[in-house]
């Protein structure tokens, strides 16, 4: 494989200084600020705007399949992005603002009939997808590559990253209810907090846009120059760790998605819809410190035992509450438990990727961040629809209805078993992925050995 291409790159060149680490990492806080929705709008959409559930669940499946396709066009676009900030970091500057005008956009409830209400909610959401969660995320993820080419160094940014990003999801949900309240409460209550959150999270992008640089930069082969979309996609298809990544992602953001239950759980199984901001928080400051406790051990034990102890902790959590399902000790541990589990697996996701980015380099000699983080980032949004419609869809076949003083036996045990049972479930597929990518964690070391060999990177 020829390497006349590829540009010297000194160990000095790509060490990350404390400054530059922060400056990455209030990027992930300002990712995890404007996502804080997530856990709250499926419950808004039907009990506050009163959207019918099978509606919703079109919206949040069809709107993800949508997403994963302009993640692959805009990861497409990001490698072939020139301009004197780089080719992932001009998309923070260009992208802040229409992201934070449809985060704003995302709350708000016109004055229309329920179809146009549908219509509304299906536009604000997929600008959001666009602009914040593709054209923001995805490059701000392909930084972990190009900031770096250190494995370790790559690690400590992922971690600390996350770490920020935890803390955002933890301040949210402090005040997410009460904060709501006081706002006035419903429709113009979640508009306004959500409408606050936004604008810090725009804000921010543009501070992680100003204090980061990519240092890994590498002139483009002529084949790479010359290669369609089309062909990297056929040619990352037949790449069997590609794939599996990417199915890592989509069983990985299941979990989270159907956090979406947790308002419903809250407010008809625990009858105290208070209770959700402590719960989310402890899920959170779990995470948090489970983020710094493992952090110096994840290198020691490897990315894929860190993984299955995580995955094991997980579905504990999510089974717990069937001991009792209205105590709130036992709400809270499962709550822990719940944290503590993917926190390992939010440690180390970047470094899967990037673990392929270095595959897909030896194995053809192309070098793609962008296309290979945009598959991961499909990945992570058709888990998200997934886990999302999955929600809807086991409300609605249980009877849920909306805004109603009351609920079913179905439509209570539905909520349970989306609570628990499926929450479970989808640590256990997890964990099967995680065992089908030990071959590539074994084949790293000597990946990572010819590369440098082949580029002549100075180590030392």
């Amino acid at each position: 494989m020829s390497n006349t291409s590829q540009t010297l790159i000194k160990k000095s060149e790509t060490t990350i200084d404390n400054k530059e680490l922060i400056m990455f990492a209030i990027g992930m806080f300002a990712l995890s600020v404007g996502g804080v929705q997530g856990s709250y709008l499926t419950f808004f959409w039907t009990d506050i705007a009163l959207l019918p559930l099978a509606a919703v669940s079109s919206i949040l499946f069809l709107s993800r399949l949508l997403d994963g396709v302009t993640d692959i066009i805009i990861g497409f676009a990001v490698d072939r992005t020139k301009s004197k900030h780089g080719k992932a970091r001009p998309w923070l500057l260009w992208m802040a603002l229409p992201a934070t005008l449809s985060l704003i956009s995302l709350f708000y409830v016109p004055n229309i009939s329920t179809n146009g209400k549908v219509i509304y909610a299906f536009v604000t959401y997929n600008l959001v997808a666009f602009f914040f969660s593709t054209c923001v995320a995805l490059p701000l993820g392909s930084l972990t590559a190009l900031i770096t080419t250190d494995a370790k160094q790559r690690l400590n940014l992922n971690m600390v990253g996350q770490a920020f990003g935890t803390s955002a999801i933890v301040l949210g949900n402090l005040f997410v209810v009460k904060s709501i309240a006081a706002l006035g409460g419903g429709q113009p209550g979640y508009f306004k907090f959500f409408g606050l959150t936004a604008i810090i999270s725009g804000a921010l992008i543009l501070v992680a846009f100003s204090g980061t640089k990519e240092k890994v930069v590498r002139s483009t082969s002529k084949l790479q120059e010359k290669i369609t979309v089309a062909q990297s996609l056929r040619l990352f298809i037949a790449n069997k760790w590609f794939v599996l990544v990417t199915l890592l992602q989509v069983l990985a953001f299941t979990f989270p998605a159907l956090m979406g239950i947790n308002m419903y759980y809250m407010t008809w199984i625990m009858k105290n819809p208070a209770l959700m901001g402590p719960f989310m928080s402890t899920i959170f400051v779990a995470l948090l410190l489970a983020l710094i406790v493992f952090a110096p051990l994840i290198p020691r034990v490897g990315k894929i035992t860190a993984g299955f102890m995580g995955m094991g902790i997980q579905a504990l959590g999510g089974l717990l509450p069937l001991i009792n399902p209205t105590s709130v000790t036992v709400i809270m541990v499962s709550a822990a438990l719940r944290g503590i589990g993917p926190a390992i697996m939010l440690g180390t996701r970047f470094a899967f990727i990037c673990d392929v980015v270095e595959y897909g380099e030896w194995k053809t000699g192309i070098r793609s961040e962008g296309l290979i983080f945009s598959g991961a980032s499909m990945g992570q949004k058709i888990g998200m629809g997934l886990g999302a419609a999955v929600v809807a869809l086991v409300l609605a076949r249980g009877g849920y209805v909306g805004g109603a003083p009351s609920q079913t036996p179905e439509a209570l045990s539905a909520i349970t078993l989306t609570f628990t049972w499926l929450s479970a479930a989808s640590s256990i597929l997890v964990t099967i992925c995680l065992y089908f990518l030990r071959g590539l964690d074994k084949q790293m070391p000597q990946i990572m050995q010819d590369l440098n060999e082949r580029k002549g990177i100075v180590t030392e």
